[in-house]
């Protein structure tokens, strides 16, 4: 069962608020409680988050490594539309390695401020979360509700690749690339096995032989990402979702105070200050069997809209930047009309709720002419 949290009435008395904040150096968005004269707000960007800054983990601190993911993944596919072209094969490549050094720079300091406690999981009961990766590992989980439940087309596409078979109901099971540690999990604590989990799937994204193909990054990477946020959501207070209609749109220009996601947050913040204020030892929790039971996770639909959506409308971009690079003006000005009506595109889809805010935007590449 997931930690159930009693929001607090709003900020405390101290003065302090809760903000949304992103680092420029990895992209990882967190939670922090901060004072209202700090200067920071909502959605406010800083270099990079302070050493002993206590950080929570809830909605979007995950979900936002899915544009890394989203950008990997779609320029496969592009790739697949230029078999013959080895200079498309290498810029398309120049891509993928853009986005991995993204993806490991993100990793890393998940995994490193979970390990040092200074980044939290709110709302999730660590143990049913290490209780649900070990059954995951031992028994496996159906693909096909992988699938379902996380609005994704990966885990049966996986599973229909691959030569053995799990029988009519494919089932997925979570395979750490240190063998010993699935041995060892029991003389973990359980925050340690989660950050030996964000190790695990580090590892396999700074592996040059995960980028064969789309299958194998499927196979060998993405599975393992979504597979741990399903476990995540699996065992998190809904509230801490981050999907009630009430938490949409965190902005400067709004007063997210009295949200129902900002004023759990605030709540669980100053609870996890208060334990480790009181220097409340860490003890070591016995492994949970945790029987299957389907979680009631109810995501956006946006996220199976952007699995539709942008990635064909990545693979037109990738084309159109390839007439913008052809020494003929006709070309050149065709490309960029292309590039400009899918930016139209991508901001009508978002305005409209049909993709989320923060879907990967296949016109703003780095590796391609600026989004007109």
């Amino acid at each position: 069962m997931a930690v159930t949290t009693h929001p607090s009435p709003g900020p405390a008395s101290d003065g302090r608020h809760v903000v949304l904040l992103k680092s420029l150096s990895t992209n990882n968005r967190f939670y922090a409680l901060v004072a209202t004269d700090s200067g920071l707000n909502n959605a406010d960007t800083i270099d990079e988050f302070p050493p002993g800054l206590l950080l929570g983990v809830a909605y979007p601190c995950l979900e936002d490594g899915l544009n890394d993911f989203a950008v990997i993944r779609t320029t496969f596919e592009t790739i697949d539309y230029f078999p013959d072209d080895e200079s498309m094969r290498d810029e398309l490549m120049s891509i993928i390695d853009e986005a991995r050094d993204k993806l490991i720079r993100r990793l890393t300091e998940l995994r490193d401020r979970i390990a040092d406690s200074t980044a939290h999981f709110l709302g999730t009961d660590l143990a049913e979360y290490r209780g649900y990766a070990m059954n995951m590992v031992h028994r496996g989980y159906p693909r096909r509700n992988l699938d379902s439940m996380m609005k994704l087309n990966v885990f049966m596409t996986v599973a229909a690749q691959e030569e053995a078979s799990n029988g009519p109901e494919p089932l997925f099971y979570y395979a750490f690339r240190d063998k010993t540690l699935t041995g060892t999990s029991s003389d973990l604590t359980a925050r340690q096995f989660v950050a030996a989990m964000f190790s695990d799937v580090l590892d396999a994204v700074q592996d040059p032989a995960s980028y064969g193909s789309r299958h194998i990054f499927d196979r060998d990477v993405f599975q393992k990402f979504i597979a741990m946020m399903f476990i995540n959501y699996a065992t998190t207070d809904p509230i801490f979702y981050g999907t009630h209609k009430a938490d949409y749109g965190v902005s400067a220009d709004r007063d997210m105070d009295n949200t129902p996601l900002h004023r759990a947050i605030d709540a669980q913040l100053r609870e996890i200050e208060a334990r480790m204020l009181a220097d409340v030892p860490t003890v070591v929790a016995p492994e949970i069997d945790t029987a299957w039971a389907e979680p009631d996770i109810n995501l956006p639909q946006e996220w199976a809209n952007e699995e539709v959506v942008v990635g064909p409308l990545a693979s037109i971009c990738a084309a159109a930047r390839r007439l913008v690079r052809l020494d003929t003006p006709d070309a050149v000005e065709l490309g960029r009309v292309v590039l400009a009506n899918v930016a139209i595109l991508i901001d009508q889809l978002k305005e409209h709720g049909i993709i989320g805010e923060s879907a990967y935007d296949p016109t703003s590449n780095n590796n391609g002419p600026a989004r007109p």
